[in-house]
């Protein structure tokens, strides 16, 4: 790395740093998907359900009786709040491949030798 400027060398540093961004926001739209593909198929098994069935829910350690139209409405909120921060998160991904894709192509430029004219 001696020999390489400066430059380069911050550059070096910034492309770690968005790759390293770029991990984490992977892993957190991994969480979301697996959260909203759950939240799906509970609303699709109570849907399912006749009106008047007994339904109960998990609030922190403890499980609790609750209607069934009240744990659709909640399960519902809850995916469509999973489906924005899901759309965030993959903007925010193609954001930073962008960047990355950039800034490794300015890397690769000013390693390349000056071409002899």
């Amino acid at each position: 790395m001696q020999n390489v400027p400066p430059q380069v060398q911050a550059m070096l540093g910034q492309l770690e740093s968005y790759q390293q961004q770029l991990q984490l926001v992977v892993q957190q739209k991994q969480k979301i998907q697996a959260d909203l593909n759950d939240a799906k198929k509970a609303l699709e098994e109570i849907e399912s359900l006749p009106d008047d069935a007994i339904v109960y829910k998990t609030v922190g350690t403890l499980i609790v009786r609750t209607e069934k139209a009240k744990a659709v409405e909640e399960l519902k909120d809850k995916i469509e709040t999973l489906e924005v921060r899901l759309s965030a998160l993959e903007r925010q991904e193609k954001k930073l491949n962008e960047k990355l894709k950039e800034l490794t192509s300015q890397i690769q430029a000013s390693l390349r030798p000056p071409v002899a004219g």
